[in-house]
């Protein structure tokens, strides 16, 4: 990971510049935020951290999927990423039911262009829209429609409102329609900067016809969290092993009918459950870890009552499953294990932040270029293709490994968090001298109209 030589003057242009001639700038957060995903949470609550720790003060706003969620855990302004559309609520039946459908259009037209207004009237003012990580550029569990549409309009409105655009370390997903595909490229091809987060995304979008060889890797900006919300990690040579469990339901419209799903969907819980078996058999304590409050609460629920089935209850296991409904309280229950194993890419990436050795079971390669990124490769598997054995084997092999693994994740986990820094250094770098507006460029208010505010 480096930086391009194109960026590298930023540094010292800034300083050029009067600091008595200089305003506060303005910026957007947009990101899969407010959906309960605890690793798009934390994501931005990294990069929140180090813009607040650059920019004292600072006018800032997320676009959010749900601006109250977002408000209330990250102490800033939010407005959704788009209003209420209330063509669904026009159904009838019999002789109607051609009128309505029309209308329904209608409305649905009508609902579009006043998001497009909205968006662009938000944005008046904003200086700088951050395209915030996440895996964003996919379709995966949507369609055109959904993420990459959102993606499209809200990079579009900030062009049309004069405002820089910045994609900083994204992911980039599957990408299966071709209007997914027209959409993803399209937002990207407006952007003054972009990054990546691992190489498999930048492979990607050039495999999807978007040409990306001047566009840096840096690691996923999680690595920049603020360092004191990191717990010491106390008991690292007790006597009993605790292992920290991730699960979910990994569901690809485009890969599986319902019917193909489910029956994934079950054999993969079953040889989870066979796991715990084992780990339980041979004396591991186990905690539980969930990733994404609205999807996994199912799956832990399903899990549990089938290892009821076979004779396994909790209290007497040594399982425990809490839940966890923010970042912090994710954290906290990663920092009293010794191995994570799971198929969600924060709950592995938080664990090597702690210095804790982990797993993989893939259901997308992110995964394995993270796991790779810290020498580790060799610990994931598909999680389609899951196999017992191979993942007890490679249980077996990482924790006899683990003393002399640590001291590599720990030199990398610095090292990306340096990397970052440099990342931050230039997007936001040249934010700091900013020219003031003239009066006729002013806002007329503080902020867009709707937006959600809290208290500082």
């Amino acid at each position: 990971m480096s930086i391009p030589v194109d960026y590298q003057a930023a540094a010292t242009e800034k300083n050029l510049l009067s600091s008595t001639a200089t305003r506060k700038p303005r910026i957007a957060f947009f990101g899969i935020f407010g959906i309960q995903n605890l690793g798009n949470e934390c994501t931005l609550q990294a990069i929140l951290y180090n813009i607040r720790k650059r920019l004292p003060g600072e006018d800032i706003y997320a676009i959010s999927f749900n601006p109250d969620d977002t408000s209330r855990r990250h102490n800033l302004a939010a407005v959704a990423v788009s209003q209420q559309n209330p063509a669904g609520v026009l159904r009838w039946g019999g002789l109607w039911r051609g009128p309505a459908k029309l209308l329904r259009i209608c409305v649905r037209i009508l609902y579009e262009l006043m998001n497009w207004f909205t968006a662009i009237k938000t944005l008046r003012g904003t200086d700088l829209v951050v395209m915030t990580g996440t895996g964003m550029l996919t379709d995966y569990m949507t369609t055109a429609l959904g993420f990459p549409y959102h993606v499209f309009r809200w990079t579009a409105a900030a062009r049309l409102a004069g405002c820089k655009v910045q994609f900083v370390g994204v992911g980039v997903g599957p990408i299966y329609g071709r209007l997914s595909r027209w959409l993803i490229t399209t937002a990207l091809s407006l952007a003054d900067y972009r990054s990546f987060r691992d190489q498999n995304s930048k492979n990607r979008i050039k495999k999807n016809g978007f040409d990306s060889d001047q566009d840096p890797v840096f690691p996923d900006l999680v690595f920049s969290l603020a360092p004191d919300i990191l717990p010491r990690r106390l008991n690292d040579k007790r006597q009993i092993r605790k292992v920290g469990l991730g699960v979910m339901d990994h569901q690809d419209i485009h890969l599986w009918n319902s019917n193909e799903h489910q029956a994934q969907y079950s054999a993969y819980l079953e040889k989870m459950c066979d796991f715990v078996f084992w780990l339980v058999e041979h004396n591991y304590a186990i905690r539980i870890l969930q990733g994404d409050v609205k999807y996994d609460a199912s799956t832990r629920a399903e899990l549990r009552a089938r290892l009821e089935k076979r004779g396994i209850r909790y209290d007497q296991a040594g399982i425990i499953d809490e839940g966890s409904t923010t970042v912090e309280e994710l954290i906290a229950q990663i920092a009293e294990v010794d191995i994570v194993v799971s198929p969600r890419f924060h709950n592995l990436l938080l664990g090597l932040m702690l210095n804790i050795p982990a797993v993989s079971i893939s259901y997308d390669p992110k995964n394995d270029s993270l796991l790779e990124g810290v020498g580790l490769g060799k610990y994931c598997q598909p999680l389609a293709e899951l196999d017992l054995q191979r993942l007890i084997d490679h249980f077996i092999e990482l924790e006899a490994r683990g003393d002399e693994l640590k001291p590599m994740i720990e030199k990398k986990a610095k090292e990306y968090r340096n990397l970052l820094e440099e990342q931050y250094d230039l997007i936001f770098g040249e934010l700091e001298h900013l020219p003031k507006r003239s009066i006729a460029s002013q806002p007329t208010a503080r902020g867009p109209r709707g937006l959600h505010e809290t208290s500082r």
